[in-house]
């Protein structure tokens, strides 16, 4: 059976999520490497060949108080990315990435689940987003946050994105 094959929400047997470390410098640069053009588009607004050593870098320093980050692994292997990170106005800018093989398949949601728990935790209660227009997957996953989601107008092809947290936790959200 195919990856295609796999129903969605499938998480891949053995996958977990955990807070991003400096150690994991070179997986997560491999990782992004490793993402087809279109994700790197989706995910930067550009298809570049990568992630630069000094973006890596701070994905892999967030301190943990106010700003944050998660991974999934599978086998060891960086399969997934999700970055939180303070705005001015007490909200948390989120980004996240999984690998082409696994999209579609319950990763970015038990990221998503994960980063939730750590907002509110911590005292946040609004997540944003800027999201590419055609990002369909993303703006399907913010729907699945327990909380009341608005979406901007598209402009030139972005959407800003708002997502005020409930209490709940969100389906998937690992502890």
């Amino acid at each position: 059976m195919s990856a295609a094959d796999l129903p969605v929400h499938h998480v891949p047997a053995g996958a977990r999520i955990r807070r991003i470390r400096p150690a994991d410098l070179d997986a997560l640069a491999c990782f992004y490497a490793g993402l087809s053009p279109d994700s790197r588009r989706l995910r930067f607004f550009s298809a570049g060949s990568g992630l630069a050593p000094d973006a890596a870098s701070g994905f892999c320093h967030p301190d943990h108080a106010h700003e944050e980050g998660f991974v999934a692994l599978v086998a060891g292997r960086i399969v997934g990315h999700l970055c939180l990170e303070p705005t001015d106005d007490g909200a948390l800018e989120m980004a996240i990435a999984v690998a082409d093989a696994l999209q579609g398949r319950g990763l970015g949601r038990r990221l998503l689940g994960t980063a939730t728990a750590w907002a509110r935790h911590h005292g946040y209660f609004r997540l944003k987003a800027t999201i590419l227009a055609d990002n369909v997957p993303m703006l399907r996953l913010l729907h699945a946050i327990d909380g009341r989601v608005e979406l901007g107008p598209p402009q030139a092809g972005v959407i800003a994105a708002t997502v005020e947290l409930t209490a709940e936790r969100m389906e998937g959200a690992v502890a």
